[in-house]
């Protein structure tokens, strides 16, 4: 594939996530799981919530991904991130939000739902504790 300057590279990236993600057949962990991750990370950088943590996480699952999947979708579906990672990596720093790891959810909205039909909204229901504080 050929592209001028003008074309937007994360959004080549996002196409082509969004199309491995789809065409997986699901019969190894690797390409299923892998696949979602990459897709998952990629949003991630689109929206401007990753950090260099992040850019790490594909590449180590774009490389179990090519060692590790049954065929060759597997093995070639990190192919397109992994290449614009090395080549055009200010296509993904420049839409960093920090260096520090930043989480893909917000748990407070994941919890929401649970909290209202529990009926709970106290300081004992989650609502900002991090991992090992007190409820």
């Amino acid at each position: 594939m050929v592209f001028n300057q003008d074309r937007d590279m994360l959004e080549m990236v996002r196409n082509f996530a969004h199309f491995f993600r789809h065409e997986s057949c699901g019969f190894c962990t690797p390409c299923r799981v892998g696949t979602a991750l990459l897709g998952e990370l990629v949003e991630k950088v689109a929206a401007g919530r990753a950090s260099d943590h992040d850019l790490q996480e594909m590449r180590h699952i774009g490389s179990v991904m090519q060692r590790a999947s049954h065929c060759g979708l597997g093995h070639t579906a990190p192919s397109h991130l992994l290449g614009t990672l090395d080549k055009f990596p200010e296509t993904y720093r420049r839409r960093l939000q920090t260096t520090d790891d930043v989480p893909s959810i917000d748990l407070d909205t994941a919890l929401a739902e649970a909290r209202a039909i529990r009926g709970r909204d106290d300081a004992g229901a989650y609502r900002g504790l991090h991992w090992g504080d007190e409820a």
